[in-house]
């Protein structure tokens, strides 16, 4: 199976680009539901014509079945939303140089989507029928899957397995485990006072904000695999005007869901532990939902995929990685998740966004080597 696959994707790579380049060709930025719709409304044909049953459950969700999905089913998760804005495809279509193809979501995770749709139809001219297989395609993953987080859990619920196309790492690693991913947002309210005439009057919500983020940035490993990284702070007005108000946003990663609460405290007390008595400190938000760890049924997904690349004598090992994805939703529900299975690619959310193209049919091959090997594909 992974061979003809190989060959035959091999065999497909310029339709398949251009129907990658169709696919960047649409805005699709998180903040905009409609907009991502656009997109699943050129998939969801598609996918029906490979005997899909398609639902819409919202304007930026697609929920395609094949075969009895209601249990056991190996679950097939994508996103089709972009960190970029409107007006970004205009100004970078899809072109390639040296081996990749750049373009705003051309790795994540366009590309995962077109390649899902290739294994679908080169698995069909093979004579393989995917059963027992639900592919659901979300709308909002770059933002924390607010909006799609219950078409998640339902899609995981029974699931005996999920895959998640997000690009495979530039080694060609795929994921074994991500970590919890927390946002969270520091307050600091002082008085506001004339910064020469009566300083002492006021109380800096600035200067104290500043304590604090030190206290934050020296936070990173007390706990292994602990990784905390202040990214925005916003606060005061004028040069010559002691601060009365001064915020920061705060990115909280941890590799196990045991340590979740012990690295919540730790920066609870960094955060909180305020020098001048007279600025209030706020901290507010926490984490979206549990790490990805790495389990015994991981590994056996694992041993699935490591068979499907030695059919094609693919080097293939597994990383963990601190990027949080809707993977992270479903291994919350206990279903066992493996993660980077797109093409190969880099440099995502960035206007040097790549994908190699190279990488396109041998990750086509495992990842129908993999549905295979769970049973998700039988004979017409």
């Amino acid at each position: 199976m992974e061979r003809d696959i190989l060959e035959a994707m091999a065999a497909e790579v310029d339709p398949y680009l251009s129907e990658l380049a169709e696919f960047v060709a649409l805005d699709t930025p998180s903040d905009d539901p409609q907009a991502v719709g656009r997109l699943l409304d050129l998939l969801a044909p598609r996918l029906a014509d490979l005997g899909a049953t398609v639902r819409r459950p919202q304007a930026d969700v697609l929920d395609a079945g094949f075969g009895a999905t209601d249990a056991g089913h190996v679950l097939l998760l994508l996103h089709a939303d972009t960190v970029f804005g409107h007006g970004e495809a205009a100004r970078r279509p899809l072109r390639v140089d040296g081996g990749r193809a750049y373009g705003p979501g051309v790795a994540d995770m366009k590309g995962g989507i077109a390649l899902m749709l290739w294994v679908l139809r080169l698995a069909t001219r093979a004579g393989r029928r995917a059963a027992g297989l639900r592919v659901l395609v979300t709308g909002d993953e770059e933002t924390g899957a607010e909006r799609s987080a219950q078409q998640i859990e339902r899609a995981a619920a029974g699931a005996r397995a999920a895959l998640v196309l997000e690009p495979g790492r530039e080694s060609g690693a795929v994921v074994s485990a991500r970590k919890a991913v927390g946002s969270f947002r520091l307050e600091a309210a002082g008085i506001e006072a004339h910064a020469g005439v009566e300083p002492w009057r006021g109380a800096s919500a600035v200067h104290e904000l500043a304590r604090r983020v030190a206290a934050i940035a020296d936070l990173s490993e007390r706990i292994p695999g602990l990784h905390v990284n202040v990214g925005r702070i916003e606060g005061g007005t004028r040069a010559n005007v002691v601060a009365g108000a001064a915020n920061c946003l705060i990115d909280v990663r941890v590799l196990r869901q045991r340590d979740m609460a012990a690295a919540q405290e730790l920066l609870a007390e960094a955060a909180l532990a305020a020098a001048d008595p007279k600025v209030a400190l706020r901290l507010l938000g926490g984490f979206t939902g549990p790490p990805m760890e790495k389990t015994a049924a991981t590994e056996l997904l694992l041993a699935h995929a490591r068979a499907a690349a030695q059919a094609i004598a693919l080097p293939l090992e597994d990383v963990a990685t601190g990027g949080g994805s809707d993977g992270n939703r479903v291994a919350a529900q206990g279903v066992p998740v493996l993660d980077g299975l797109g093409p190969v690619g880099g440099r995502a959310h960035s206007d040097d966004e790549f994908l190699e193209i190279a990488s396109v049919a041998p990750r086509a091959a495992l990842l129908a080597g993999i549905l295979v090997r769970l049973g998700a594909f039988g004979p017409i």
